[in-house]
């Protein structure tokens, strides 16, 4: 298991943000398993760097790396398995990673990906997507904690995006006008993700 499966599996999650590994989630965790994390982090610093970073890889990291092409036509789940291959080989041609929050598949686009392929691949992940769920312990996992880092990096980017509360309390993204299909798909789900985490206190760029 590398570190940073074990990162993840004790609740955490790792990033390479401006050349330095950053630990996400350690405020909702238990001291002693913070402090472990922290250690794991720490030991193994150069390991996470060089996977965080791509320097180990050949190409894009996409999360579907495991997948293999489907040879028995017979079985049940031969056409989802087809469409997880296709979107596999997509998502290292043009960088889109694919990840799982608690039951949810999900995937995030590079800004600049044209509008059809981002339509292409969210068609592939809905047919591949029963494959996906049967194996998501082989998926990375994406954090509320997480996504609320992305989507705080995104806004610090992208002066124009901002979130509006409902009448109900809800936080609705607005998107800058300019903004590509694959950017609002990406910030949408990194949205859903974050879920509650949003209402921290430490969360800025509301209209109230």
């Amino acid at each position: 298991m590398s570190a940073i499966d074990v990162i993840r599996s004790m609740g955490a999650e790792v990033a390479f943000v401006d050349g330095a590994v950053e630990v996400i989630g350690l405020d909702v965790l238990p001291a002693d398993v913070a402090e472990h994390v922290i250690a794991v982090a720490r030991e193994h610093k150069e390991e996470l760097v060089r996977e965080l970073s791509g320097a180990s890889a050949p190409g894009p990291v996409t999360g579907l790396e495991w997948i293999v092409k489907p040879t028995d036509p017979a079985a049940l789940d031969y056409g989802s398995r087809w469409a997880a291959f296709d979107l596999a080989d997509l998502c290292h041609l043009y960088g889109v990673r694919v990840a799982h929050a608690g039951e949810r598949v999900l995937a995030v686009y590079p800004p600049a990906l044209e509008p059809e392929l981002v339509a292409y691949a969210s068609e592939l992940l809905a047919e591949a997507r029963d494959f996906l769920c049967q194996h998501m312990d082989c998926l990375p996992v994406l954090t509320p904690a997480a996504a609320v880092k992305i989507i705080l990096d995104i806004m610090r980017r992208h002066d124009g995006l901002h979130f509006t509360r409902g009448a109900d309390g809800s936080r609705w993204p607005l998107y800058p006008r300019t903004w590509t299909a694959g950017q609002k798909v990406t910030l949408q789900a990194l949205w859903l993700v974050a879920g509650g985490a949003l209402d921290r206190d430490e969360f800025k760029g509301v209209d109230q």
